[in-house]
């Protein structure tokens, strides 16, 4: 996980006695000065907090009340989350001598024993609230209003995501917090059920903890290890383990042969990371991602809405806090990986400064990130994830390959591209993992999860996890796609000879020069609409051509145009 966010809870965790620890203000001022955003997040009510001297303008933003009030200093605003407590209910505390201090939403400093007296009262008087604890102080809050909403709108008027944030905490008030945030940290001396829940725990008492943490992170250039409780569960293995993958801090390539149902499972990864609420921008170069367009918070770019130009997206991606599909299936080839090469240029500052978005997927890799193309220069920032989708692994540069930590495998038949993944298994493969007989367990529907990590390399055959979008398949890759001997087109001629086509540019280039009296006998047969059905995965392009068949069969003599006509609307050849 990339740090572009803290957030630090004030009493038993960043404060000593009341006042802010200096090594946590100094700490937290050098996190800033490397770009990253400090949150100050307490159930005190602001004036606590300027009693204590508490200098405002060192945060970015201060989250009070447990949430319900939010403060921007540099901003010079204040937002609320929550309308101040009724009246008649604070009559009701006072007439019952229960002793409270009320905020600007929160009613707190209420003594714990005096909870179920309280909730009596909110019960008596219908009132939609809550009561949340600090130890030994119950407070009343609007009801879904904790420290987790009032930070996460914080985080939103400040630009950064609670997936590039690490919270410190104490007590039951700080857990929403910490489950928010990609990393929880326990600070020493936290409630027994926050440090088991939390993702670390401080071994450093007092703000001396927090300190030495920030410091710590600050060495790593702001990374830290991606906890388990976020990693995403694509499938399950034959004895019921889940195929997880990490949500963060990994470059994943998804490989296998055309219809082998790589470009599924690469939908299904991108749909569990959406879940989580990962930002994503995704290159689709074939329109093979349109079906994401319904689902909430994504934005199809290049579809019904025109394609921007590549250097207006990164501030589309800042401003509008969503997703992204770029469909580039409009543009030629040479302008499409100029368009990516622009694209990742532009991503990379924007990923330096927020961590967003946190995921680009890239469908068709071999086009953008072989050997000779600039895009592999856009490697070397670590502030994001890459998602690799390709059917050519073994065309994809080498320094790609290298910055990849986990590999999802589907069918592979393709001669060269087999003998390419076996190499890989044979070496990034756990020790004793013979890399054939894998490969042959990865059949339809299951695929195979290889992930290097701190313990050593994991291999894994599942099957995945059912999808919510379905997967559009537009089959343009196949026009260079090498298909495997058996489900290569044969032409035959009269006099036994034959002309094999191993993808749809070879196609088109036989039906070019092949004798008439080929394209007569398969045309009658319906040779060329059963393999546009059967190995293209193309009804729209069989129908066309079955057209063209019975045509045939009434008597008209076939044409070469009509045939190539088919596939030039769906195809780049």
């Amino acid at each position: 996980m990339y740090c572009r966010a803290l957030a630090c809870d004030f009493d038993g965790t960043g404060a000593v006695d009341g006042r802010l620890a200096p090594e946590v203000a100094e700490a937290l001022r050098a996190a800033r000065g490397r770009g990253i955003a400090t949150l100050l997040v307490t159930g005190r009510v602001v004036e606590e907090l300027e009693a204590a001297d508490v200098d405002f303008a060192a945060f970015d933003a201060v989250v009070a009340e447990n949430g319900a009030v939010v403060r921007l200093p540099a901003a010079g605003r204040t937002i609320q989350l929550g309308t101040p407590p009724p009246e008649h209910f604070l009559g009701e505390l006072r007439a019952r001598g229960i002793a409270f201090q009320a905020g600007a939403v929160v009613v707190g400093g209420i003594a714990d024993h005096h909870a179920a007296g309280v909730l009596e009262v909110i019960r008596h008087l219908g009132l939609d609230a809550q009561i949340a604890f600090n130890r030994s102080v119950a407070m009343v809050l609007p009801s879904g209003v904790n420290k987790a909403t009032g930070v996460r709108r914080a985080l939103e008027e400040l630009g950064r995501s609670e997936h590039n944030l690490i919270a410190f905490g104490d007590a039951e008030n700080d857990c929403s917090l910490l489950q928010a945030a990609e990393v929880g940290v326990a600070a020493r001396g936290a409630l027994p059920a926050l440090a088991l829940a939390a993702d670390d725990q401080l071994t450093q008492s007092g703000g001396v903890g927090v300190a030495r943490y920030v410091e710590r992170m600050l060495a790593r250039d702001g990374f830290v290890p991606t906890p388990p409780r976020r990693h995403v569960v694509i499938g399950r293995d034959t004895v019921g383990a889940p195929a997880t993958l990490p949500a963060a801090g990994v470059n994943l390539m998804v490989s296998g042969d055309p219809r082998s149902g790589k470009s599924w499972l690469a939908g299904l990864v991108i749909e569990r990371l959406l879940e989580c609420e990962y930002r994503l921008c995704i290159i689709d170069p074939e329109g093979d991602y349109l079906a994401l367009g319904p689902r909430p918070r994504i934005l199809v770019l290049g579809h019904d809405v025109p394609l921007p130009d590549a250097g207006a997206v990164p501030r589309i991606l800042r401003d509008e806090s969503m997703s992204l599909v770029l469909n580039l299936a409009g543009l030629t080839v040479p302008s499409k990986a100029a368009y990516v090469d622009a694209l990742l240029c532009g991503l990379d500052a924007v990923r330096a400064r927020s961590g967003m978005p946190h995921w680009t997927v890239i469908d068709e890799a071999h086009y953008f990130f072989h050997a000779r193309s600039p895009c592999t220069s856009r490697l070397e920032s670590r502030t994001g994830s890459f998602v690799f989708v390709t059917y050519r692994p073994g065309l994809v540069a080498d320094v790609v390959h290298a910055s990849v930590g986990a590999h999802l495998v589907t069918r592979t038949e393709v001669e060269e591209e087999r003998y390419f993944v076996t190499s890989l298994l044979q070496s990034r493969g756990p020790a004793g993992l013979v890399a054939a007989d894998a490969l042959a367990e990865v059949q339809m529907p299951r695929a195979g999860l290889l992930v290097e990590g701190p313990a050593g390399p994991r291999w894994q055959v599942f099957t995945p996890g059912e999808r919510v979008t379905a997967q559009a398949h537009h089959g343009r890759k196949y026009a260079d796609a090498r298909l495997a001997e058996s489900k290569a087109f044969r032409f035959l001629f009269t006099n036994g000879d034959a002309t094999v086509a191993h993808n749809v540019s070879e196609f088109c280039a036989a039906v070019r020069t092949v004798p008439v009296s080929s394209l007569r006998l398969h045309l009658l047969a319906g040779d060329f609409s059963r393999w546009a059905s059967g190995v293209l995965g193309d009804p729209e392009l069989a129908g066309g051509l079955g057209k063209l068949e019975n045509t045939t069969r009434a008597g008209a003599p076939p044409s070469r145009d009509e045939i190539l006509e088919h596939l030039r609307d769906r195809y780049l050849v």
